[in-house]
C-alpha cells in the first residue's frame, strides 16, 4: 500500500506527524482511535507491535517513534525543509533538540503528573521531580530567551517537536510562571498547519489529571 497513513490516537503525540505533514503539504490519510481508560487502545498493536501512537505507514513501512519518524520524512519528501542543511554547523543541534524533548525532557514533564496521579507521597521523589524539571525549563528559557525559534531564524521540525511537551506542561500548569515558554507555545499554535492538523485529528487537550 503506497502513500502516507497515520494512526493517529486522540491528544497524543501523533499530532506532532499531522502537523509535520501539514507543513510540508503532503496528502496523508488518518486513522482515529479513541483512548481506553487513558490509554492507547488494543488496535494500535496490529499497527505496530508496541501498540503506540505515532504510528505511522509510509509505502508500506511501519514506523514508530516521534523523532525517527520526522527525521526520516523529512529526508524522504522534505526537500530541504524544516531543517537546516546537513552540512551547516547548526545541523548537529538541529538533531540534538530534534531528539530532545523524547529523551531528555519527556521524563521530567510526566513524572509530576504520574506523582499526582498515583498519591505518591515521597520527598525525596518530589524533590527530585521538581528540580529535574525546574533544569530543563531553565534550558529551554535560555535557548529561547529573545529568539522566535530554536535554530537560527526559521521553524524548524526541532521546534515542531518541543511544542508539545510544553503544550502538555501549559496545559498541567507547569509553565504559568515561563512567559517565554507560554510565548512560543502561542507562536507554535497560531501556524496555519498547526491549525489544519488539528482540524484533521480533532480536538486537543493535554490537560488530563491537571
Amino acid at each position: 500500500m503506497g502513500g502516507i497513513t497515520v494512526h493517529h490516537l486522540e491528544n497524543s503525540k501523533s499530532q506532532r506527524i499531522l502537523w509535520l505533514l501539514e507543513e510540508l503539504e503532503l496528502p496523508y490519510e488518518v486513522v482515529r482511535y479513541q483512548r481506553m481508560m487513558g490509554a492507547a487502545p488494543p488496535e494500535l498493536t496490529r499497527v505496530h507491535p508496541l501498540g503506540k501512537a505515532p504510528s505511522v505507514e509510509i509505502d508500506g513501512l511501519v514506523m514508530a517513534e516521534s523523532a525517527a519518524i520526522i527525521q526520516y520524512v523529512l529526508m524522504r519528501f522534505g526537500q530541504g525543509r524544516l531543517a537546516p542543511p546537513a552540512d551547516s554547523p547548526d545541523y548537529a543541534k538541529f538533531l540534538e533538540l530534534l531528539h530532545y524533548p523524547e529523551s531528555s525532557l519527556a521524563l521530567r514533564t510526566l513524572l509530576p503528573l504520574f506523582i499526582r496521579l498515583f498519591g505518591v507521597s515521597a520527598p525525596m521523589l518530589e524533590g527530585y521531580a521538581a528540580h529535574g524539571l525546574g533544569v530543563q525549563l531553565d534550558h529551554l528559557d535560555a535557548m529561547l530567551g529573545g529568539r522566535d525559534y530554536l535554530i537560527g531564524d526559521a521553524f524548524t521540525a526541532a521546534d515542531l517537536q518541543l511544542t508539545h511537551e510544553l503544550q502538555f506542561l501549559k496545559a498541567q500548569g507547569q509553565i504559568d510562571d515561563r512567559p517565554t515558554l507560554l510565548g512560543f507555545v502561542d507562536r507554535m499554535e497560531s501556524r496555519p498547519a498547526w491549525q489544519r492538523a488539528v482540524a484533521r485529528g480533532g480536538p486537543f487537550n493535554l490537560g488530563f489529571g491537571a
